[in-house]
């Protein structure tokens, strides 16, 4: 279990600056600055919905250090027209936090466990060249992993890589020892033709598994003019890749309510409840965890979330926390290994 994931997001590492200058006054505290825009780019990038990007970027220098906690300097290179130095930049959770909610900003609450991703692609012509270029596309635009982690499947590691699109999209997981993570997957089935107008045509069914709930989103990818069918995949990929971070962070986020959730802890061993307790208070949605009732074998309480009960189990499941509703309150334990 990894119990930092709510911090890890606000420690940016390997923040390269450059200043090319003969002018070395003050430069490291200009190469400082610069340092703590990039990090504060790549760290919102990574978490929030883009369609709030633009509320919080630019950002006042101001505003910005002050939601930094703390700058390392790992490297660093003065020359005479030259400076080069490699950054750790950490931001403070909770100033970060009230930011974004000042501003209303729509952005996931947890990192993903690795989410199985099949993405498959048929073509009536050039299968093996399409499927390559489609693969590698893939491959490309995750080779930066943030918090929504994927582990790519491949057609052809599956158990039967001749499935029908009907076979594909009913897939037993369970059959597939490849597939660690069967609270969360996501399967991609996509074809590939070309249309009377000579144009390449992507239909795409893309149908998300989170927490065990389904949803399905269409999508069509035409060629442009004069575009390649190597720049229509990357433009699709590019393109899919994005709208799934999307789907994770909506559904990962947190809403402005806070809502009790009340739940039973049966297991005799006061241990577990601890260490559930500890990850519970670890999570930035998590407002409050309250013990209501407790004797041996049976404590009860009440679990303070901003979202509903689907967001939570969500969340708590990427910690290895598994809840059982039932009605009046939910059956919360540890995931058995």
């Amino acid at each position: 279990m990894n119990h930092a994931l709510s911090t890890s997001r606000y420690t940016i590492e390997e923040v390269l600056i450059q200043i090319d200058s003969t002018n070395t006054a003050n430069i490291r505290n200009n190469a400082i600055s610069k340092a703590q825009l990039t990090a504060y780019k790549r760290m919102i990038m990574a978490i929030i919905h883009p369609d709030d990007y633009n509320k919080i970027f630019p950002i006042d220098s101001v505003i910005l250090s002050s939601l930094v906690s703390g700058v390392e300097l790992k490297d660093e290179l003065i020359l005479k027209d030259r400076y080069k130095a490699n950054f750790t930049i950490n931001f403070n959770a909770i100033k970060v936090q009230k930011y974004f909610e000042k501003y209303k900003i729509t952005y996931s609450l947890t990192e993903s466990k690795p989410i199985s991703l099949i993405p498959i692609i048929y073509s009536n012509a050039n299968q093996l060249d399409i499927e390559i270029m489609w693969n590698d596309a893939w491959d490309k635009y995750n080779a930066k992993k943030n918090i929504f982690n994927l582990n790519i499947i491949k057609r052809l590691s599956l158990n039967n890589p001749l499935l029908s699109m009907e076979e594909f999209l009913s897939l037993d997981l369970s059959d597939e020892p490849i597939i660690k993570n069967m609270n969360n997957n996501i399967f991609i089935w996509a074809n590939y033709s070309i249309d009377r107008d000579d144009l390449s045509n992507i239909n795409i069914i893309i149908k998300n598994i989170f927490n065990q709930k389904i949803f399905t989103i269409i999508k069509n990818y035409k060629s442009l003019s004069n575009e390649s069918d190597l720049e229509l995949i990357n433009r699709s990929v590019k393109n899919l890749n994005q709208e799934l971070f999307n789907t994770w962070v909506k559904f990962t986020s947190s809403l402005d309510s806070t809502m009790p959730y009340k739940f039973r802890f049966t297991d005799t061993k006061l241990k577990n409840w601890h260490l559930i307790e500890e990850i519970l208070l670890d999570i930035e949605s998590i407002k409050k965890v309250s013990i209501d009732f407790y004797k041996i074998g049976n404590l009860k309480g009440t679990i303070y979330f901003s979202g509903d009960l689907d967001r939570l189990n969500l969340i708590l499941l990427e910690h290895d926390i598994v809840m059982t509703y039932l009605g009046d309150y939910s059956d919360i334990s540890l995931v058995k290994n």
